[in-house]
């Protein structure tokens, strides 16, 4: 837990530091159960071959009725009328102008509205807010990340039964 963390005021520094402990834990074992599952489904699959078996059969469906090349030419000819269509009305050329046109009223008003002194504190406090919440969850990603290591880890260096190491007591 290497996390660096983000000050929050007063006391809550330990709090936020728990929560972050207990979302990046969650998050980790979270993983490392989902990634065994996927394993397993894999090892499944394999064994009596579904998506294998799946594939051939869309394959020769397909092959079939000839969907491919129906949607294939179903395409081109979709394209080609739009293609005509716009050059015809040209609007693509218009909805550029427009969208330039868009583009530049609405960067003269950032402006304006931004010279405002309140709106201007305003949108600083929000960006301060903002910038410590992505801090915040940085930290639990890294935290996470971690965990997710010295789970694996763990889990690795352990006994064939799950992973889990028992210490008799003597």
């Amino acid at each position: 837990m290497s996390g660096t963390r983000v000050p929050v005021g007063g006391g809550d520094n330990n709090v936020v530091h728990k929560a972050e402990d207990v979302v990046s834990t969650m998050l980790a074992k979270g993983f490392v159960l989902g990634k065994d599952a996927v394993g397993k489904a894999k090892a499944f699959d394999e064994k009596h071959g579904f998506t294998s078996t799946a594939g051939a059969t869309v394959a020769s469906i397909d092959k079939k009725i000839g969907l491919t090349d129906k949607i294939t030419t179903g395409t081109s000819l979709v394209s080609g009328k739009v293609k005509e269509m716009d050059q015809k009305f040209q609007v693509s050329d218009k909805t550029k102008s427009a969208l330039a046109a868009a583009e530049q009223k609405v960067s003269s008003a950032g402006s304006a509205i931004m010279k405002n002194r309140y709106v201007f504190t305003g949108a600083s406090w929000v960006t301060s807010a903002f910038n410590k919440v992505a801090k915040t969850a940085t930290d639990v990603g890294t935290m996470t990340k971690e965990k997710m290591a010295a789970e694996e880890h763990h889990k690795g260096s352990g006994p064939s039964s799950g992973g889990h190491s028992y210490t008799p007591i003597r």
